[in-house]
């Protein structure tokens, strides 16, 4: 027997040092990344070549740690391996602080400041971002994470049964449960609001008032959604995937599942305005009671806007809700006018559309402008009639997709070129999915149109400098929108202090912004 065990001990602990042993990175200096314009200088970055591509990252702006998911591709170079690592990095000592091993297709990773968790299965631990050990496993699978609070909001899994509907609060430090709550997902969850230190707002078939330390609070339940879909579910009408923006979570409970008819939630300081397939409400923000309810047409009721107008409330139905990660025709489009004091109907106006949804929607004192496939059309808030409008050719401009905000910027073509946006408080500004950009009078004539390739997107503004993005090139501008330098970084990036970081590949980029914005200027 001693001759059988010694073997096998002898490998366990050859793996745990295996295990241990950090990935190789190389770290090569003064990489020439952009250029400063002032002063024609070079730009310069510090390099890290991990011997894998990076596949995920979250830099921790208090520890100075980056979490890595490393992945290889496939030899063709198209397919990422289902076996990957776990990389712990430290910034500033430029050393690796642990790796572990993880396999994507039954795991997932996910970090909040220097809370890391990782799920597997059925099963949440938090790792100890010091050196990768569990320090705690649960039944569990985390909706939510306050960091402040360290308090994980998730479903318990209860063996065999699965996940049901019973809610617990999770103590992030010790992964004990502090409380549970019956919260009913079938529907799915749409959207979480934190309403300030201590409690959320939870829309997820219904609305629920939550005290995240102790789970208490009230519950207005309503129909959200419509289950075991069987008709056309898969008429795709935008192609669109469902952005995750910050803020809201939204999970599925069924493939049959059409989810998302609810509209937005405006809150005052004692009164909340919530509008779901079954009806338009006003709730007391104190206890949930009901004030007054307005009951909307079951088989019309989609995905929906509300807006507050003085003492009115205005429900844009959009003709469209999500089947999976989908955008769907479902419902139809209306307009319903409701005076918020006593839930009395002002109008309600069909827009028939031939079921055409509403992709977009601008609001103004006293109308209201709505894009449709095809269409941009104004309709006058007093009494819901629609009154100009204009027609766009699909197969030249595409379909209507969204009106442009501020975020997009042209450069002139001036000697000493200068971006500025294209938006300003007269024009309109839409986008369409041919990446044309179109800037329309307030008649809907065309005054210009831009290529979407064409045109720079703000990133991020950082001591009153802009970063405007296309490709590869990042412009930098001074708070006159003069460019003051260039970097060829990736659109997304991270800012801890004065560095940037860039992933691209298996390379992570650290660049000093002293070369190129005054660390002595403002920062908003």
């Amino acid at each position: 027997k001693t001759k059988i065990i010694i073997p096998l001990l002898f490998l366990a602990i050859l793996s745990l040092k295996s295990f241990a042993q950090t990935t190789p990175v190389e770290i090569l200096n003064n990489r020439i990344v952009g250029k400063n314009y002032i002063f024609q200088n070079d730009i310069m970055a510090n390099e890290f070549v991990f011997e894998r591509r990076i596949h995920h990252s979250y830099i921790d702006s208090i520890t100075g740690y980056a979490t890595l998911g490393l992945r290889k591709l496939s030899k063709n170079g198209k397919v990422l391996n289902l076996n990957g690592l776990i990389v712990v990095f430290d910034l500033k000592s430029k050393t690796v602080k642990w790796t572990k091993k993880i396999d994507y297709s039954t795991s997932s990773l996910n970090q909040y400041n220097n809370i890391i968790i990782l799920t597997k299965g059925n099963k949440t631990s938090r790792l100890n971002i010091e050196d990768g050990s569990s320090m705690w496993e649960i039944k569990n699978d985390l909706y939510y994470v306050n960091r402040d609070k360290k308090i994980g909001i998730g479903y318990k899994y209860n063996g065999l049964a699965g996940h049901l509907h019973t809610l617990e609060g999770i103590n992030l430090e010790s992964g004990e449960t502090i409380w549970q709550r019956e919260l009913n997902r079938e529907y799915g969850w749409n959207k979480i609001m934190k309403l300030n230190d201590s409690d959320l707002l939870i829309v997820a078939g219904g609305l629920h008032f939550m005290n995240m330390n102790t789970g208490q609070g009230w519950d207005y339940e309503t129909v959200t959604g419509k289950k075991d879909y069987t008709e056309t579910i898969a008429k795709n009408v935008g192609g669109i995937a469902l952005g995750v923006l910050t803020g809201t979570y939204v999970f599925s409970s069924g493939s049959n599942l059409v989810r998302d008819v609810v509209s937005n939630t405006i809150i005052d300081s004692s009164t909340i305005y919530f509008a779901s397939r079954e009806k338009l409400v006003s709730l007391n923000k104190s206890d949930g009671t009901m004030n007054w309810s307005y009951p909307l047409p079951e088989d019309s009721t989609s995905k929906s806007a509300l807006i507050e107008q003085d003492s009115t409330l205005i429900l844009v139905n959009k003709g469209y809700a999500y089947w999976r990660d989908k955008l769907i025709d479902f419902g139809e489009p209306f307009l319903l006018k409701i005076n918020k004091t006593t839930g009395e109907k002002i109008y309600y106006e069909s827009l028939n559309k031939k079921k055409i949804p509403i992709y977009d929607l601008k609001f103004e004192t006293d109308s209201l402008k709505l894009l449709f496939t095809d269409e941009l059309a104004n309709y006058n808030l007093k009494d819901g009639l629609k009154g100009q409008s204009k027609m766009f050719n699909k197969d030249t401009y595409g379909t209507l997709s969204f009106f442009v905000g501020s975020q997009l910027y042209s450069k002139t073509t001036d000697p000493n070129p200068k971006y500025a946006t294209i938006s300003d408080s007269i024009n309109y500004d839409v986008q369409t999915s041919l990446g044309k950009t179109l800037k329309l009078d307030k008649s809907f004539n065309m005054i210009s149109e831009f290529n979407f390739d064409d045109l720079y997107l703000r990133q991020s503004i950082f001591k009153n400098h802009t970063f405007i993005n296309k490709g590869n090139q990042t412009i930098v501008l001074d708070p006159h929108n003069n460019p003051v330098g260039e970097l060829n970084i990736s659109f997304e990036f991270y800012k801890v202090g004065n560095y940037l970081y860039d992933i691209k590949d298996n390379h992570l980029i650290e660049i000093d912004l002293s070369q190129i914005i005054d660390s002595k200027t403002t920062e908003i």
